[in-house]
């Protein structure tokens, strides 16, 4: 998987409450500061700094809260980050559908790039991602 893609989808993959293990990584920087990279695959953590506000660091994997604090998106339910009651939950990174941050409807769902097939981090150019790089048509710091 190129880098690009591994960044869109350590982020998707923290906003759905999904593990990263199935992402693979050449270096940290591939996991999108979403845990560190480790034999291959990203989510990996020695604290929970490496986690990047997804979650915290336990057990060496990323992902975990006990309180809605420790989630950069989305609230904590069972122990996860992610889940959702209403849009303001998400805190901009896209809406709240099913229970779960990430979806939309238009640009102004986004906090990062633009909305395309459903989903934010969609770009033309550098300043559709507030700080990060387009890159083929995705911002690189999309969530």
């Amino acid at each position: 998987m190129n880098r690009l893609l591994a960044m869109f989808a350590a982020g998707f993959l923290a906003i759905a409450g999904i593990s990263s293990s199935a992402l693979a990584c050449g270096s940290d920087s591939d996991c999108a500061g979403y845990g560190r990279c480790s034999g291959g695959k990203c989510g990996h953590c020695g604290s929970d700094s490496d986690c990047g506000g997804y979650g915290r660091c336990s057990s060496g994997r990323c992902g975990a809260c006990g309180s809605d604090s420790d989630c950069k998106v989305g609230r904590c339910s069972g122990g996860k980050c992610g889940h959702c009651g209403s849009d303001s939950d998400c805190g901009g990174h896209g809406r709240c559908s099913s229970g779960r941050c990430g979806a939309c409807g238009s640009d102004s769902d986004c906090k990062i790039g633009r909305c395309s097939s459903g989903r934010c981090g969609a770009c033309g150019s550098d300043s559709d991602c507030k700080g990060g790089q387009c890159l083929s048509g995705r911002c690189s710091n999309a969530q």
